[in-house]
């Protein structure tokens, strides 16, 4: 018989699980560079006579890659974590926010490059992706919470 409660075992089991749910500081440098880029388009794309060609391929490909990031992962550690928002409920309501600020500084950024306001544009690019950023490492911190605490729903 172990010395070690059952209850403090499934703490430390839930403790070791949440682990699962943090990413590796590559992941967050990659994203940011990739989320600056891509919420940029019609800032970048305004520069440009042409507008940008390869737009969709390179939003595949990033697309692509954060899939095969994930898969990779599962079967690597052979862990596998509920992937939608809901199941992580002190998570929902961050995402929700994050989502909110995401479409609004997009439109926003779209209507500034309409009107021609490309440094305005450029300000509020940067204001959103610092938002969006934070927004997502605040979200897995409350993932990896709930994950310890036992309160991810199947």
């Amino acid at each position: 018989m172990s010395e070690t409660p059952e209850l403090h075992q499934v703490a430390e089991a839930r403790r070791r699980l949440s682990v699962h749910a943090e990413l590796p500081r590559t992941y967050w440098a990659l994203y940011g560079i990739a989320l600056v880029l891509i919420a940029g388009i019609p800032i970048w794309a305004s520069y440009l006579p042409g507008g940008l060609p390869g737009v969709q391929w390179a939003l595949l490909v990033v697309a692509l890659a954060a899939a095969a990031h994930a898969v990779i992962g599962r079967r690597r550690s052979g862990v596998h974590l509920p992937r939608r928002i809901g199941a992580y409920p002190g998570a929902r309501r961050l995402w929700l926010a994050v989502l909110v600020a995401t479409i609004a500084g997009l439109v926003g950024i779209h209507l500034l490059v309409a009107n021609g306001l490309r440094p305005a544009a450029l300000v509020l690019l940067a204001v959103v992706a610092a938002a969006v950023f934070l927004g997502q490492v605040r979200i897995r911190s409350r993932m990896r919470d709930d994950i310890a605490a036992g309160r991810v729903t199947p």
